[in-house]
């Protein structure tokens, strides 16, 4: 078995970007999620309700203590800006965390309510995220619950060749490691995997909800309500909802370890 993408989404719900290596810490990948749009009194917003946001792309353009960057969608344009560990700070809240964040830019909230259709705010989660989770005992940035997501090459073909259309790609699921060399659902009974040095641990099987539906090349929904309708038929677990994937932490959270696509993938303990 073996790593075959690695791919981040420094915007919460925005498009992914792929990898060749990164460094993965406490929070996850670097630079994963360490964004998000906020509306009214704080609380996110996703490609859930606003499925264009996956065809939002933020990349860094300059590292450092005064990062630059730019935010883009085809066809709508750019806005760039800074950074800055001494901007305003604004409590925000992803799913039940409440927690603060720093602020972007007028001219980036200016945008993103433009490309919204609607007032929200652009925050940025800082070196070190404020947030934190009881349920894994660390810091998390704006990803859903877990830092990371590991999904499998087989088991996506596996739900093809059970849904019409067998069209789907990995992307749909947003994860962030991707293997292949696993039989199909194979890691339904792993606890533990060594990807090249590092050794994680699987925490839970991820729920999935109609996002999975969206076309991330399109920004839309698709018409036929798929893979979702075929998952509710072939992945639905004991506790009513549907899964695809797995929630990992890294079991060393403390230092920062490197990962590279072609890593060779061990699992080293079971269920």
């Amino acid at each position: 078995m073996q790593l075959t993408h690695l791919w981040r989404y420094p915007l919460k719900s925005g498009a992914a970007e792929a990898l060749e290596s990164t460094t993965v810490g406490e929070e996850g990948l670097t630079q994963d999620r360490r964004f998000v749009v906020v509306a009214a009194r704080g609380k996110f917003v996703t490609a859930r309700t606003h499925p264009q946001m996956q065809r939002l792309a933020l990349r860094e353009q300059s590292p450092g203590r005064w990062r630059l960057w730019q935010l883009d969608r085809p066809a709508c344009g750019e806005v760039s800006f800074a950074t800055r560990d001494e901007a305003e700070r604004l409590d925000i809240q992803v799913w039940a965390d409440q927690f603060s964040a720093l602020s972007v830019s007028d001219e980036a909230d200016a945008w993103l309510s433009e490309q919204l259709g609607m007032p929200v705010r652009l925050c940025w989660l800082g070196e070190r995220s404020e947030r934190y989770r009881e349920i894994i005992r660390q810091r998390v940035s704006a990803a859903d619950g877990f830092p990371l997501l590991l999904a499998n090459e087989a088991s996506l073909e596996a739900l093809n060749r059970e849904t019409p259309t067998a069209d789907h790609g990995m992307n749909q699921f947003r994860p962030n490691l991707v293997i292949s060399g696993a039989e199909a659902w194979a890691e339904d009974g792993w606890q533990e995997v060594m990807i090249g040095e590092v050794r994680f641990r699987l925490v839970s099987s991820c729920t999935r909800c109609a996002m999975v539906n969206v076309d991330p090349a399109t920004g839309e929904e698709r018409g036929d309500r798929e893979p979702l309708t075929t998952l509710a038929r072939v992945r639905r677990f004991e506790d009513g909802q549907v899964h695809f994937g797995y929630n990992l932490v890294a079991v060393d959270p403390t230092r920062q370890q490197a990962l590279r696509v072609g890593d060779p993938v061990e699992v080293t303990a079971f269920k």
